[in-house]
């Protein structure tokens, strides 16, 4: 892959930050590959993209601490957000990526939810994100 051709010319890492970070690499593209064909198996990509965007849709730039500034950070996953009626049904999005999460810990439910956003879009013949 591209990205093992680049190692020799990172000499300002060290070799276990190289490796971990092409470990890194590794469990977020075969991540991105289990969720393009889960996502085109199951005919789900609407709903991920509504999840991702209702994750992000609470950002508000007027409050400058975080994470209560919001945004794309999986808060949607949890009470009392998940539980608002603008998100009625997206626990079933949350419940289809639990197992792609289990399999992929080093993956942040935050990427997850933006990734499975990305991946829905490319599954249904949109650019790859």
């Amino acid at each position: 892959p591209f990205f093992r051709r680049q190692l020799p010319t990172t000499p300002h890492l060290g070799v276990a930050a190289c490796e971990a970070a092409m470990a890194k690499i590794e469990e977020y593209t075969k991540c991105k590959q289990e969720l393009l064909k889960f996502i085109s198996d199951r005919n789900c990509a609407p709903i991920m993209v509504r999840l991702a965007w209702h994750d992000s849709g609470n950002y508000d730039q007027r409050i400058s601490e975080w994470p209560q500034r919001g945004g794309a950070n999986a808060s949607i996953i949890f009470e009392p957000e998940i539980g608002y009626g603008a998100n009625a049904g997206l626990n079933k999005a949350v419940d289809y990526l639990k197992p792609i999460k289990a399999k992929y810990p080093g993956v942040s439910w935050a990427d997850l939810i933006q990734m499975a956003s990305a991946c829905a879009i490319e599954a249904t013949g949109g650019p790859a994100i």
